[in-house]
């Protein structure tokens, strides 16, 4: 019988999926944010900043090095999109398959729908995630 997990707390999404290194609150919500100063603040994947935050959305900067990702997992309370800022990355979104996509790509999963993202090529690559505040990111494990 699988088990269902439903986490919505953030930091421990992100440690879970091998980004140690999760800021939430030093650049969220600035009336103006410049992304080649955070990345060069942040350093060497992998990495996180929540760089807005508010009753409607959220969006995270996630940095992260060729081989690493998330999970598989879905989220039943909202659709998500990334943009893609650096690198190459797979996709794999039920329904859909497993792509492959690169700076200046929108990915766009609607809720309910599994998916999951790997870095991929031969650098560090950069996406923007923006979904609801606190979205529930639910797994399934095989028991």
């Amino acid at each position: 019988m699988p088990k269902i997990i439903h986490d919505d707390d953030v930091t421990n999404v992100l440690e879970k999926d091998g980004v140690p290194k999760v800021i939430l609150s030093d650049y969220e919500n600035k009336p103006n944010t410049n992304l080649k100063d955070i990345i060069a603040e942040m350093g060497d994947a992998p990495w996180a900043v929540r760089i807005v935050y508010n009753e409607i959305f959220g969006g995270v900067l996630i940095c992260q090095n060729p081989g690493e990702g998330n999970r598989l997992h879905y989220h039943h309370n909202a659709d998500e999109c990334w943009v893609i800022m650096k690198g190459e990355w797979e996709w794999f979104i039920e329904g859909e398959g497993t792509k492959r996509v690169a700076k200046d790509d929108i990915v766009v999963v609607k809720k309910d729908t599994p998916h999951q993202i790997t870095c991929v090529g031969s650098e560090p690559g950069i996406r923007f995630a923006v979904t609801r505040p606190d979205v529930d990111h639910v797994y399934v494990e095989e028991e």
